[in-house]
């Protein structure tokens, strides 16, 4: 069931406790994509630009073209259904004010996705300063996502992970309740995605070149379902009208126990 509703509420009633001190431009109907401004994230404007044009291609997902940054202390964030962190730098200590905006917005239905966009492979010291930042949010480990959770079928029917790069075969995750409400990936996502000012793409994918950067971006449409819609894939319920609303979609609807290849800008049956 979609969350998007809840964001606005929750925000207004966090700025009736915060004062005006701390106003806010509550956004519209749209969902847009915000990143966490805290020392040593990387910009990730033009991934999350492509990443949501992609959104809007694909999907009958109505979202914001533009990403925005907001820090983790920020009011703002509870705004924003989908919260993204990147980086390949040890992450700041985060203050306790922040540490608490998170922990409050990612229990009432926040997503927070975090990104290691190590060049080469993944960046041990971002790795080691989130799990300790993590662990002060939510007292448990990331645990493995498994290869048959909802999250691999929430749009494309995906086998892993995959982004800039393809060393690291799953995501790791904190639940809170029903969900996963923190999404960790190893695998540069946003470097997959990201354009150059001029056109084109920004970095090479490695291996797989161009077919493991369409992989990436089904991977960003699934992550988007999944932090709008929870397990809404489980209930079968919503495959008839996600095709149908789905822009441009005229494929027939597959029966068969076996579903045919998906091909691009296609989601599974």
């Amino acid at each position: 069931m979609p969350r998007i509703p809840y964001f606005p509420v929750l925000a207004m009633a966090w700025l009736l406790m915060a004062g005006p001190a701390h106003a806010v431009d509550l956004p519209g109907s749209s969902v847009r994509l915000a990143w966490l401004k805290v020392p040593g994230a990387t910009d990730p404007t033009s991934a999350l630009t492509a990443w949501a044009q992609e959104i809007r291609l694909r999907t009958s997902i109505d979202i914001a073209s533009q990403p925005v940054g907001v820090r983790p202390e920020d009011p703002a964030i509870f705004s924003y259904p989908l919260l993204y962190w990147g980086s390949d730098k040890a992450p700041p200590h985060l203050s306790d004010q922040a540490v608490a905006a998170l922990r409050q917005h990612l229990s009432t239905g926040g997503m927070l996705i975090v990104d290691n966009t190590g060049r080469t492979e993944a960046s041990q010291a971002f790795d080691q300063g989130l799990r300790h930042e993590l662990a002060r949010l939510f007292p448990q480990p990331l645990q493995r996502v498994a290869p048959t959770h909802v999250l691999y079928r929430s749009f494309y029917r995906l086998e892993r992970p995959v982004g800039r790069r393809a060393d690291a075969h799953e995501l790791e995750g904190i639940r809170v309740g029903n969900h996963f409400a923190v999404l960790y990936g190893r695998n540069d996502l946003s470097g997959a995605l990201a354009r150059q000012a001029v056109g084109g793409y920004a970095l090479a994918v490695v291996p797989g070149g161009e077919t493991q950067r369409e992989q990436a971006f089904r991977l960003a449409v699934n992550l988007v379902m999944y932090a709008l819609c929870l397990d809404y894939k489980d209930d079968h319920t919503h495959v008839m009208h996600l095709l149908r609303t789905r822009r441009g979609a005229k494929a027939p609807i597959a029966t068969s126990p076996s579903p045919p290849p998906i091909l691009p800008n296609q989601p599974e049956p």
